[in-house]
């Protein structure tokens, strides 16, 4: 079972990097602009469609994403319980909170352009700190708890607690997330879109491969 669950684990990952595709993918003449830098000025270019398609597999995603991490933290719990448990609940509360977040991002363009389309851009300096501001603990809580799988994923594999090579550590979220940022500082040009946009979660998928590689 825990095998088939992380297979899941494997293809949710996927599935929010396609989802972060669908969603983030703007073009290296895109600028950030409006209150406090968060919106997108090619937003207008981008059809609506992309943004409920990205929700619609971010939410096949970050369930298939939750099985996969419910299974390597029983996998984990096998030699560390309270390794295992935490992976397993923080993962579990994390994918959650990540649904939250990716769907908090993609309804933002959705309002934008619709204030634009209606003759009142005006409005968007006074509703979009108050969108902020309401999303904001979620938001960033939900994130830092997904992150917390990869802490707990690196600690097993170097303490023995997964029986996978060591150099897996590397595969998470966290390590995959600072290459994107870094190759972004480095290039933006070539770099604003892919892989940076879909890092995070093809760490999240990597999860659900070391689960798979324990087990086999």
């Amino acid at each position: 079972m825990y095998l088939t669950l992380s297979v899941f684990g494997l293809i949710g990952g996927l599935l929010c990097a396609i989802g972060d595709i669908l969603f983030d993918l703007k073009g290296n003449d895109n600028q950030k602009t409006g209150p406090g830098g968060n919106i997108d000025t090619n937003w207008v270019k981008m059809s609506d469609w992309r943004f409920v398609a990205s929700i619609i597999v971010a939410f096949f995603g970050d369930i298939a994403a939750m099985l996969g991490l419910y299974s390597l933290g029983m996998q984990i719990a096998e030699k560390n319980t309270v390794l295992g448990y935490v992976t397993t609940i923080c993962g579990c509360a994390g994918t959650i909170g990540g649904f939250f977040v990716h769907s908090t991002l993609c309804i933002q363009p959705l309002l934008y352009k619709r204030l634009v389309d209606c003759g009142h851009a005006d409005l968007v300096d006074k509703i979009f700190p108050t969108f902020y501001k309401a999303a904001a603990f979620p938001f960033f809580f939900g994130y830092i708890l997904l992150m917390v799988p990869s802490v707990t994923s690196v600690i097993a594999i170097l303490t023995g607690c997964l029986d996978v090579p060591k150099w897996f550590a590397l595969l998470n979220s966290i390590v995959f997330m600072i290459i994107g940022i870094t190759l972004r500082k480095l290039n933006r040009r070539v770099f604003c879109d892919l892989p940076g946009i879909i890092m995070p979660s093809m760490g999240l998928a990597m999860l659900g491969l070391i689960g798979i590689v324990n087990l086999l």
